[in-house]
C-alpha cells in the first residue's frame, strides 16, 4: 500500500477529539475523494499525513505510513518521502509559492532539495511536465513572480511543483475551490490525465461532489471529523445510506433540504452520530454510536440508514473505521 491510516485520532490539547478514529488505505493508482463540508476534517487529515498539524493540535491515537514508513514519526526516513514520493497541492496556491521567488526558483526548489539537481538540469526535466501542464517553459516566462500568473496558472505550477520529484502519492486539498469554471474543468482534467499517465494513487480532498463523481472511484464520507460512509462513488452518490450523504447530494443538486443548521464547534457535537441535531429522521438510539455496517461494496455508520440497493462492486480502498 502506498498510504495507510490506521485507527487516527486527532484532538486539541484540551482532548476535545477533531478527528477519527480514522482509517482507510491508498494504493498506486487509487482516486479516493474525501467529502464533507467546512469543518468535517478533511484538511486537518492533509496536515497530520505531512506532519503540519495547527498549534494545539496533537494525534492522539493511531498511526499514519507510506511505503512502509511512519509518517508520524520526526526523522530522515519521513523527511524523504513527504516532497519525494507524496505530492501535495493546497488549496490557496499562495501557501506553496513564495512572493519573492520566480517560478524558475519554485520549480528548482524540491528537486535541488530532495534530489540534488541544479536548478537547469531540474528546469530542463521538467519542460515536459510544464508543456503538458500548458505552462510556457520560456526564460521570460520562467522569471516572473507567482503575482504575474493567473489563478489557473498559480494552481497548475503549484501542480507541477508537487510532480517535480515524480511521486507516487498526490493529495490534492480541494485546488479547484478558487477557480472560475473553465480554470476548474482543466485543472481536473489535466490531473486525471497525469494520474493516468503516470499510475500515481490520489487523495482528492473536495466539498464538489460533482468533481468527486468524475475525479474519485472511491468516496469517504465525513461529517464532524467522523466518516458516515464509504464505498464506491457511483454507489455512494447514487444511493446513499447515510441521511448526511443524502443530503450533500441534495445540496449539490440545488434541492432544498430538511435539514437545517450548522455543524457544531468541536466541544459542542452531541453524543452518538455528530449529524444527530440536523438530522430529520434521527431517533434516541442515535445518541449512542452505531456499529460501521454494510456490505464490503458500502459502509456507514447510522441507526436509522435510508433504503438499500442493489450493487456488487467492491470497495477496497476504503476501510471501516475503528472505534
Amino acid at each position: 500500500m502506498s498510504l495507510a491510516i490506521d485507527a487516527l485520532l486527532l484532538e486539541r490539547a484540551d482532548g476535545v477529539r477533531l478527528l477519527g478514529p480514522l482509517s482507510l488505505s491508498l494504493a498506486p493508482g487509487d482516486r479516493l475523494g474525501l467529502a464533507g463540508e467546512s469543518g468535517s476534517g478533511k484538511s486537518l487529515l492533509a496536515q497530520a499525513l505531512f506532519g503540519v498539524l495547527p498549534p494545539g493540535v496533537r494525534q492522539a491515537g493511531g498511526s499514519i505510513s507510506a511505503f512502509g514508513v511512519p509518517l508520524d514519526r520526526p526523522g530522515a526516513a519521513r523527511d524523504r518521502l513527504r516532497g519525494v514520493r507524496i505530492g501535495w497541492v493546497p488549496q490557496d496556491p499562495g501557501q506553496a509559492l513564495n512572493p519573492l521567488l520566480t517560478l524558475a526558483q519554485h520549480l528548482a526548489l524540491l528537486p535541488e532539495l530532495h534530489r540534488g539537481e541544479s536548478a537547469p538540469a531540474a528546469l530542463a526535466r521538467l519542460t515536459p511536465l510544464l508543456e503538458q501542464l500548458r505552462l510556457p517553459a520560456d526564460p521570460a516566462f520562467l522569471e516572473r513572480l507567482p503575482h504575474q500568473l493567473s489563478g489557473g496558472q498559480r494552481q497548475r505550477l503549484a501542480l507541477a511543483m508537487a510532480l517535480s520529484c515524480d511521486p507516487d502519492l498526490l493529495v490534492l486539498d480541494e485546488p479547484t475551490t478558487a477557480l472560475d469554471p473553465a480554470a476548474r474543468k482543466a485543472f481536473v482534467d489535466l490531473a486525471l490525465d497525469l494520474q493516468q499517465e503516470r499510475g500515481l494513487g490520489f487523495l482528492w480532498i473536495t466539498h464538489d461532489l460533482a468533481l468527486a463523481a468524475q475525479a474519485c472511484d472511491h468516496l469517504l464520507v465525513l461529517y464532524g471529523g467522523e466518516p458516515m460512509e464509504a464505498g464506491p462513488v457511483a454507489r455512494v452518490l447514487g444511493a446513499p445510506r447515510h441521511p448526511y450523504t443524502a443530503r450533500l447530494v441534495e445540496a449539490s443538486r440545488r434541492r432544498p433540504s430538511r435539514e437545517s443548521g450548522f455543524l457544531p464547534a468541536p466541544q459542542d457535537r452531541p453524543a452518538g452520530c455528530p449529524f444527530r441535531p440536523r438530522c430529520a429522521v434521527a431517533s434516541g438510539a442515535c445518541a449512542a454510536w452505531a456499529p460501521w455496517q454494510g456490505t464490503a461494496s458500502q459502509g456507514f455508520r447510522c441507526e436509522q440508514p435510508l433504503p438499500s440497493a442493489d450493487w456488487t462492486s467492491p470497495c477496497t480502498p476504503c476501510s471501516a473505521p475503528s472505534t
